[in-house]
């Protein structure tokens, strides 16, 4: 568990190959811009749009390989908004904490049915093996589509995010 934390508070926005990543609509490839619109917390009506974009993590209740690591830094920001006292600060918390309920929910009704065994580490869902190629074409993304993700790798999506979603709502 240690590792864990280590790893997730020394991580960086840089640190993730998000275009690399499958999304439920494509890829990852401007989820930096999403977090950094949201973390700056400027415009409600460009946090809404950054948020919409960030929700491609989840579909109808599967979840795709960037949502725990955007789940990092949607945590961070919930944080710093709360100790931020502007309107835009406010919205984005309810908003936040509407969607870390949401995936709660989800990461739990995954946790109650049958399952692979979670990745050892944290980072091992950045092993290259679970990535899409530097520059994915339609057709890797069909590819992934249609042969979806590892059991290991797709139960971890779940595992991790619950963990980071747990840690932030106080179910720890």
């Amino acid at each position: 568990m240690n590792n864990i934390k280590k790893f997730i508070d020394g991580l960086e926005i840089n640190d993730i190959p998000w275009g690399r990543m499958i999304t439920a609509y494509g890829t990852a490839e401007n989820y930096p811009e999403y977090l950094e619109i949201l973390d700056s917390m400027q415009n409600i009506e460009e946090m809404d749009k950054a948020l919409d974009g960030l929700s491609e993590f989840e579909h109808q209740s599967t979840m795709f390989p960037p949502a725990p690591f955007a789940l990092v830094f949607l945590a961070r920001t919930y944080r710093k908004a709360l100790n931020t006292d502007t309107p835009e600060a406010e919205w984005l918390v309810n908003e936040l904490k509407n969607s870390f309920d949401y995936y709660n929910e989800v990461c739990e009704d995954a946790e109650s049915m049958e399952h692979a065994e979670p990745l050892q580490n944290f980072q091992d869902m950045l092993d290259r093996k679970y990535l899409l190629s530097e520059e994915p074409d339609e057709e890797e993304l069909e590819e992934v589509f249609e042969n979806f993700i590892p059991d290991d790798l797709f139960y971890s999506l779940y595992y991790y995010s619950g963990m980071i979603i747990s840690d932030i709502l106080g179910k720890n």
